[in-house]
């Protein structure tokens, strides 16, 4: 493919491609362009790569999605973290996260089949190994109780802990190819540094972007807050959490509408850590029963999350910057929950865990496409779910924006990429700004 970066030349306040953000997918989109030749620059209000909504995910690395395409993405990007070290190809003296493969347990009832019913016929599809137990086969392996309680509900509630009239408990899927990596910072150092290897990326921290320059309707660079301007012809909205404040900035002061039919928005939430109970198996499991996930943590803890079930309140911010770190009685709520699944867990008087944000769309999909700017990108929706395909959308995004830069309409003819690892043709319009909403989705970080 030609590349129309080629003849620019590179001076200190200009690039090929200007990223706002240097998290995991920051980072990741320069590495790939940085590997073609493209000059990057990458620009985070932080200290370092990966110090933002990056370092307080998850690390979960599973694959049961709602659509085909994001079970595709997933499905390659299990496999990069099977090798990350080959992924990233550098030498790096603080080393490489290790991905533990765990397995994942989603248990069987009326409130997980809708859900369940989407993923695995996409599993059969690709040929991803399931295995279904029985009821008996559960409680042998697991040890857990397996009394239904669904719908989730507050410890406030009266009905809290009653057994289910509605819900009932038949067996689980399991699904052994699942995992986490307990140190996505590490990761993104990682690419960092890989990035920083090409010779063609630079990284800016310590700044925020404050206008994003435009010149005939196209991009031509951003200033900064200390005055500076770079002059770029590419920008990609990376920026997590902050994406909906770089949307604003891109579309104020033109006449140019923006057509995202689906938004972004930053969300907190919170993850509770308590210590690791003693159960006979202690995989990676999302319990619609009870409204939560949880999965085993380094440093014999158990990290608990919420699967955003009616009863948690979902706190949208309109200013990330007025985020609150403080734990509220969500911790309680989660820790409470998970322990009707697994009585053994011991409750500690003391709330350890963290306070992050999520940058959610409507569907909690993200979008991976142009904008109606030219010139202008969008790698945004992604913070709560995607690290674990940072590694694909690097290479999805480097080549839409050189397929994009030399005339292809990505709207009229999206970007069809062919996986590495797995060989699968992945359609990238499934993440354009333009989809409708998925009704699909199960409008949680499970998607």
């Amino acid at each position: 493919m030609r590349c129309l970066f080629a003849s620019q030349r590179r001076s200190a306040l200009k690039a090929d491609v200007t990223i706002i953000g240097a998290g995991v997918i920051g980072s990741a989109i320069a590495m790939e362009l940085g590997r073609k030749g493209v000059k990057t620059l990458n620009i985070d209000k932080l200290a370092g790569p990966g110090q933002g909504s990056t370092s307080y995910s998850s690390g979960i690395c599973r694959m049961y999605y709602s659509t085909l395409d994001s079970v595709k993405l997933s499905w390659e990007g299990y496999h990069i973290h099977q090798n990350w070290a080959d992924h990233v190809r550098v030498g790096d003296d603080r080393g490489f996260p290790q991905f533990r493969e765990t397995g994942s347990v989603i248990l069987k009832s009326e409130l997980s089949q809708p859900f369940l019913s989407r993923v695995i016929p996409h599993y059969d599809t690709l040929s991803i190994p399931y295995e279904h137990w029985l009821q008996q086969e559960c409680a042998s392996r697991l040890g857990w109780s397996l009394t239904a309680y669904g719908p989730p509900r507050r410890i406030d509630d009266e009905l809290f802990g009653s057994v289910s009239t509605t819900n009932h408990i038949d067996g689980a899927v399991y699904f052994p190819r699942t995992g986490y990596v307990s140190d996505p910072q590490l990761a993104t150092y990682n690419l960092y540094l890989a990035a920083k290897q090409t010779q063609n990326c630079e990284f800016l921290f310590k700044r925020n972007v404050t206008q994003i320059i435009q010149s005939a309707g196209k991009v031509s660079g951003v200033r900064l807050d200390d005055g500076t301007v770079v002059e770029s012809g590419v920008v990609v909205n990376a920026a997590g959490p902050y994406s909906s404040l770089i949307n604003k900035l891109a579309f104020q002061n033109n006449n140019i509408e923006n057509d995202m039919n689906v938004t972004t928005r930053p969300m907190r939430t919170e993850v509770a850590y308590v210590p690791a109970p003693d159960v006979k198996m202690l995989p990676l499991s999302s319990d619609f029963d009870v409204g939560v996930y949880f999965r085993p943590e380094v440093g014999g803890k158990l990290l608990i999350g919420t699967q955003e079930p009616e009863c948690d309140t979902h706190e949208y911010l309109e200013d990330p910057d007025k985020c609150s770190y403080a734990f509220t009685d969500l911790w309680t709520n989660l820790v409470y929950r998970a322990a009707l699944r697994i009585p053994q867990i011991q409750i500690p008087n003391t709330a350890q865990g963290i306070v992050a944000m999520y940058d959610v769309t409507e569907d909690w999909m993200p979008v991976y496409d142009k904008s109606a700017l030219n010139g202008y990108y969008l790698a945004i929706g992604t913070s709560g779910n995607q690290f674990k395909n940072a590694g694909v959308v690097g290479q999805i995004m480097s080549e839409l924006i050189l397929s994009c830069e030399n005339g292809v309409d990505q709207d009229e003819m999206p970007l069809q990429l062919k996986l590495t690892h797995t060989g699968q043709i992945l359609n990238t319009g499934t993440f354009s700004r333009k989809r409708t909403v998925n009704l699909d989705s199960s409008m949680s970080v499970l998607a």
